[in-house]
């Protein structure tokens, strides 16, 4: 063997020493916080807290509040007026850290009986709110929901959305806004008539 050759041998004997060694001291550092943390025998110290659980809703949505960006804080005004009175709302932006956001509005729009898009000056540039409004309505004309639009702003409604009675929201912290929230929560948590009664 030349020079250069023994040399590689022992710069490769160093570093497989090297892998084995760090692999031995990784896993004797985990054995003992596991240890420490009560799961394995000895230690007994306090255990590491429980993740927040993503599936504490008690139910199905009751509503499902669409929104573009620039009217997210609209949004969640509404959205925690109608949680505080025992509703199940569906918000993007209350979507918990782990899970999906398009996949949990996805079984938002499939199970919720109310769908509210509000409405502002940026809904309509606004894509991801745009593709919530098509399947709102897709979902309104197949039978399954009961589409509310609200106004943010004076901009007046697409042709769809003003054929519906819509919400008033343009006055949030008047008594206005408070009727018509109060409006919304009537209809919403009153029974559903049966089709064709």
């Amino acid at each position: 063997m030349t020079g250069v050759e023994w040399g590689n041998l022992v710069i490769g004997i160093v570093g497989v020493v090297a892998a084995v060694a760090g692999v031995f001291y990784a896993h004797h550092e985990y054995r003992e916080r596991r240890s420490a943390a009560g799961h394995g025998g000895g230690g007994g110290g306090r255990r590491p807290p429980e993740p927040p659980d993503p599936s504490a809703r008690r139910r199905s949505y009751d509503v499902i509040v669409s929104y573009a960006a620039g009217d997210a804080d609209a949004a969640e005004l509404l959205a925690g007026r109608l949680r505080a009175v025992d509703l199940e709302v569906f918000l993007a932006r209350w979507v918990a850290p782990g899970l999906v956001p398009l996949l949990e509005a996805d079984q938002a729009l499939m199970e919720a009986g109310w769908g509210v898009l509000l409405y502002g000056s940026g809904t309509t540039a606004d894509e991801r709110a745009r593709h919530e409004y098509a399947a709102l309505l897709h979902r309104k004309f197949e039978g399954g929901l009961r589409f509310v639009p609200a106004r943010t702003s004076d901009d007046p409604l697409p042709p769809l959305a003003a054929i519906h009675q819509a919400l008033d929201l343009t006055r949030p912290g008047t008594e206005h806004y408070d009727r018509e929230v109060a409006r919304l929560v009537r209809i919403v948590s009153a029974p559903r008539r049966p089709a064709g009664a």
